[in-house]
């Protein structure tokens, strides 16, 4: 218990708060079981680093919003939120976890509805290749190239620094060739490697290469309201 974080002993505490107890509970029905005498779980020596680790938990999951005091219950009892009550599952759980990886508040709509849900299902190569398909199909539109044109050939096209339809005409030269670099490397290195063949991504790598597809959509949008 004390080798792991609040969020990690927060969620284990939502799945027994789910599985175990009733509409309403206290802290100390988790952490009093610890004390048992007839099944001691830690010496007696660990007792407050213990009851510090769950008070911790348990604060994340309060700021978290998961639960809350129970505004019928006398001081000390508290109940789920609507959004812990939600997490039903161990797969909910997880999902939960994931997500924060990836909030949905940081992303371009389209990427939030669209690709959020592969990388919660944990389909990151998918997802992957979904936000940059997204970002091909804006940077497409917004500089009404051909549907022929495609990957690093349309980038290279959208934001050539002399002619490209998206070049930022107010930024200098040295700029507007690293924002064509920019989005050509992009498609290059993390998109096309995904799509021609099979490439382990972790996790973590997803939700990085997911967040820089959303930057570049949000200035593909940005650029083609400027032109």
């Amino acid at each position: 218990m004390l080798s792991l974080t609040a969020e990690d002993l927060g969620l284990v505490l939502l799945e027994l708060m789910q599985a175990v107890r009733g509409p309403v509970f206290t802290s100390s029905e988790f952490e009093m079981p610890l004390w048992n005498a007839n099944v001691p779980q830690y010496p007696p020596h660990k007792r407050r680093p213990v009851g510090r680790a769950v008070a911790e938990a348990w604060q994340w999951l309060e700021n978290e919003g998961l639960v809350m005091a129970d505004p019928d219950q006398p001081n000390g009892y508290f109940c789920l939120t609507r959004k812990g009550a939600a997490l039903k599952s161990p797969a909910n759980i997880e999902a939960y976890r994931y997500g924060k990886l990836l909030p949905d508040g940081l992303l371009q709509e389209k990427l939030a509805t669209k690709v959020r849900p592969m990388f919660l299902r944990g389909d990151y190569d998918v997802a992957v290749v979904q936000a940059f398909k997204q970002v091909e199909v804006a940077v497409r539109g917004a500089a009404e190239l051909p549907e022929d044109l495609t990957g690093q050939k349309l980038m290279r096209e959208a934001f050539h620094p002399d002619k490209g339809p998206l070049r930022d005409k107010l930024a200098p030269p040295g700029e507007r060739q690293a924002l064509m670099e920019l989005f050509s490397g992009a498609f290059g290195l993390a998109r096309n490697p995904l799509s021609h063949r099979n490439v382990a991504v972790s996790r973590v790598e997803a939700a990085q290469l997911i967040g820089l597809a959303s930057y570049l959509l949000t200035m593909a949008g940005w650029l083609g309201v400027l032109r």
